[in-house]
């Protein structure tokens, strides 16, 4: 989604009760800011979006006016990459803003929208412990570090905690189930039966509960969730460290937070498109699973009908090249040949691994790439089980060759292969579109990596044959 800009709407006229209702106003005072430009801008998705701008008269005032309320989420109010704050808007959106440039925090005033008010307050209450909290740490350290009695810092402390507890628990009960409350509620991890576990056991079952529940805090049904600074960013944090970090697993996990969104159409469009283009966008290898499988029980089944024919026909042709050959699956057998015009077997070669390599000669990447895997890997894992299956993938024997005796592609364990009359289909099965193409395959052919350059491959080959 591309930031829009709206026109600011400085007018000076009266406004009824009836439109206030239905319209946004935050007036700002702020005379440390006079003639300042002001922003208001959208936490959405993960990103900030400009939604306005104002500039404050001589006497440092001005509004945000708009005559449709924005949705509701949290937002920015900011003046420079030194100067901003956080605004909450809930269904009242008819606020005011005294802003203190000398503590954003802790002296600006809101009035107004009482959920507004209640965010400011709490904000400005948990702000202040925090600061008496770094103090009491840093003379507990002190205390510490010079051998001292600090008990009188940790009892301290442990009033502060409790202060802090009581408040939250007032404030959650008097705002209860009012969006300030579920906004601030949602920033609370879930936690599990230990917390704080002792063994193994305890750190494993706590793993898969929170796997469960980690977003028991959050309905996942409500898309003003999506309108803060935190939501997206958590569903990142799911998948890095509250599922096991295999490709079909995450693809897994991917595809439940999906589904528990699908009675929401808006909170539906934006999890599947959200988790689409992290798996599309990420550099780790085994994120496409994520987005094939998304691709598998969404998009291709017709589940996405907002999805334009291109976007699908886009999202067909990128499933299609990975539809066989991700992580975790068995490579498909392949019938080829040598030079000798001899029949082999993809799966016939049993060595603990197969580096599988599709290219071509004219390729600059292939020209320079194929004799370093020769050079730094087939001469240096060649005794310890590798096996490499480097496919030329044209018709052109006299360039095949030429190019495999130039470089001196020759050895027990590396297998210069053709398909000269186009059996096999390594296309249909395998993505080379761009070359060289590299996969690693396990003893029994599956899939365990991937797309890697020469030295990610020499660390990983070097990992698998030196534990075997």
């Amino acid at each position: 989604m591309k930031s829009k800009f709206f026109i600011i709407l400085l007018l000076a006229i009266a406004w009824g009760s009836d439109a206030l209702c239905d319209s946004l106003r935050i007036s700002i005072t702020a005379p440390q800011l006079k003639n300042s430009e002001l922003a208001l801008c959208a936490y959405f998705n993960g990103k900030v979006y400009k939604k306005d701008s104002l500039q404050l008269s001589d006497q440092g005032v001005g509004a945000f006016i708009q005559d449709k309320k924005l949705d509701q989420g949290l937002y920015l109010i900011y003046v420079d990459s030194t100067k901003y704050f956080d605004v909450l808007l809930s269904d009242d959106q008819v606020l005011q803003v005294e802003i203190d440039t000398a503590d954003f925090i802790g002296k600006n005033k809101v009035s107004g929208a009482p959920q507004s008010v209640a965010f400011a307050e709490y904000v400005r209450f948990l702000s202040g412990k925090q600061k008496e909290r770094m103090k009491l740490f840093d003379q507990g350290k002190a205390l510490q570090a010079e051998n001292k009695d600090f008990s009188e810092v940790s009892e301290k402390l442990e009033v502060l905690n409790k202060e802090v507890q009581s408040f939250q628990d007032d404030f959650f009960s008097r705002h209860k189930d009012q969006w300030v409350m579920l906004f601030f509620k949602g920033l609370e991890p879930a936690t599990g039966p230990y917390p704080s576990p002792k063994t193994q056991d305890e750190a494993k079952e706590e793993f898969y509960y929170l796997k469960d529940h980690y977003f028991d805090n959050i309905d996942l049904l409500d898309k003003r969730f999506w309108y803060t600074s935190y939501f997206p960013q958590k569903i990142e944090s799911y998948l890095q460290n509250q599922v096991e970090g295999i490709p079909d697993s995450l693809a897994n996990g991917a595809t439940r937070l999906v589904a528990k969104t699908m009675k929401d159409t808006t909170c539906y469009q934006l999890m599947l498109s959200k988790l689409t283009n992290y798996a599309l966008q990420s550099n780790i290898m085994g994120m496409e699973n994520v987005w094939a499988k998304l691709a598998e029980d969404y998009y291709l089944k017709g589940l996405a009908s907002w999805a334009d024919t291109a976007f699908l026909s886009d999202i067909q042709s990128e499933y299609n090249k990975v539809r066989y050959n991700r992580i975790g699956m068995k490579a498909k057998d392949l019938p080829l040949q040598d030079s000798l015009n001899r029949k082999v077997q993809l799966y016939n070669l049993g060595r603990k691994y197969t580096l599988l390599v599709f290219y071509e000669p004219s390729c600059g990447h292939c020209k320079k790439e194929i004799p370093v895997f020769y050079d730094k890997l087939y001469k240096k894992y060649a005794d310890k089980g590798l096996d490499v299956a480097c496919v030329y993938l044209l018709t052109d024997k006299k360039e095949w060759l030429g190019f495999v005796n130039e470089h001196h592609l020759r050895g027990t364990h590396w297998y210069n292969l053709w398909d000269p009359n186009r059996t096999s289909y390594y296309w249909e099965f395998y993505n080379t579109a761009t070359t060289p193409s590299i996969y690693v395959l396990d003893k029994d052919k599956k899939i365990i990596a991937k797309k890697l350059n020469d030295e990610t491959l020499d660390q990983l080959l070097g990992d698998l044959l030196k534990s075997d």
